[in-house]
């Protein structure tokens, strides 16, 4: 009779092992079978393959390597095949190295995003009360301050030498309160579920709730505002570098923009403005194409959620 009861009691937890991250692993074979995710994604191998065989696809060094005053602010050449800035330095080779600067921001950005904004999400949708009120105030202080002026607040009071890890600590201070506020949302919706109110009475510890009954159930949102995230922080990136607040040291899309104002002729070069424009219109739409994937596979969970 004992093993009897042993038996039922271990194959509930076979079940739900086998099936924590069922959720999750269904929209990943969902996704492979959605052509706009998929091509997204290519999108984005390109973008990493460029990155990583940067050295040896560009032709000139992007920081150093300066034309003939002939060539200085010159239109396209055989040797110089987009063209040069206004101070001489070649800009397709800007324009690849700019890949390394876009993915070494943005992604830790969008990682540090979706840690942030889960953790806070799980905790004020879980335990609600006091403890969701000051995490709610807190999410509406930061989305009613403007996202530039922040970001470049926080850049500068680091200094621009230490641009790159200031530019990912802004970008993910700046966007977490939208991945927390979706979160907390579907998590005052799981939290009422009939499995959740079965493990409290059972004695589940509140960690052991949200680790293994309430985030396997969301881990989906976090992939989709950490894609989304990613296209953010590149605009916002961009934005920052365009204003002059970067490090000069650092090749980056947004700082190649910015010389197009200080230059004579402003704007009058379009060999300047076109190519990083289009890189960064090109890193926005993949992601934008794998977040926008992502939402068809679980849009009908969000309309009855919190969408």
């Amino acid at each position: 009779m004992s093993a009897d009861k042993e038996i039922e009691s271990e194959e509930p937890k076979r079940v739900k092992t086998k099936s924590k991250y069922g959720l999750l692993l269904k929209e990943l074979q969902q996704f492979k079978k959605n052509r706009k995710g998929m091509v997204g994604l290519c999108m984005l191998v390109i973008a990493i393959f460029l990155a990583v065989f940067a050295p040896v696809l560009v032709f000139h060094d992007p920081l150093s390597d300066f034309s003939e005053d002939a060539y200085v602010h010159h239109p396209p050449t055989r040797a110089y095949p987009l063209g040069t800035d206004i101070l001489g330095r070649d800009v397709y080779s800007q324009v690849v190295w700019g890949f390394r600067c876009a993915l070494a921001i943005s992604l830790p950005a969008a990682f540090i995003i979706g840690i942030i904004g889960t953790l806070v999400g799980l905790v004020g949708g879980y335990y609600g009360g006091i403890v969701d009120a000051v995490l709610e105030r807190v999410c509406a202080a930061f989305l009613v301050w403007p996202q530039i002026p922040l970001a470049a607040l926080i850049v500068y009071s680091w200094g621009s030498y230490q641009f790159q890890v200031a530019i990912i600590l802004a970008v993910a201070f700046v966007l977490w309160p939208t991945t927390a506020r979706a979160i907390r949302s579907e998590v005052k919706s799981l939290r009422t579920r009939a499995y959740v109110e079965a493990a409290k009475v059972a004695g589940a510890s509140s960690f052991r709730i949200i680790s293994t009954h309430i985030f396997p159930n969301i881990v989906h949102l976090t992939f989709l505002y950490m894609t989304m995230g990613v296209a953010s922080a590149l605009v916002l990136e961009a934005g920052i570098d365009f204003l002059g607040m970067g490090n000069p040291g650092v090749v980056s899309w947004g700082q190649l923009l910015s010389l197009t104002m200080t230059g004579r002729g402003a704007f009058s070069g379009w060999w300047v403005v076109i190519p990083p424009g289009v890189a960064i219109g090109y890193m926005v739409l993949s992601f934008f194409l794998m977040s926008s994937a992502w939402k068809e596979i679980i849009n009908p969970r969000m309309e009855q959620s919190w969408f």
